[in-house]
């Protein structure tokens, strides 16, 4: 579809532009109002109302845990500071490294 705007006037666009936007919005409804019906169609097919199937997601949603990984190096100018081996290399450990121990200087 290509209509030619360019000869309307003002008023003319202006009645344009709200049509336009009550018809978007009207298709921006029907769209969700479908996605709706869509997953009520899902839960029913299953056997449950749309509220359990919503609660059963929330109940079996894979949750991720963050596990801590203990420390396997040790500073041994400050036993403050651990080091599990992952990652960018701390300071310490750089520095020690470069005094010309080895890493296996550093277990704990």
């Amino acid at each position: 579809m290509s209509t030619n705007i360019e000869n309307l006037d003002i008023n003319q666009l202006q009645a344009l532009k709200e049509q336009a936007d009550a018809l978007i919005e009207k298709k921006q409804r029907a769209k969700v109002d479908e996605a709706y019906q869509e997953l009520l169609d899902v839960a029913n097919s299953v056997g449950l109302s749309l509220e359990e199937l919503i609660e059963h997601g929330r109940k079996t949603k894979k949750s991720t845990v963050k596990r801590t990984v203990a420390p396997r190096y040790r500073n041994p100018k400050n036993s403050n500071e651990t080091w599990t081996g992952r990652g960018k290399q701390p300071r310490w450990v750089v520095s020690a490294l470069a005094e010309g121990k080895s890493i296996d200087d550093l277990l704990i």
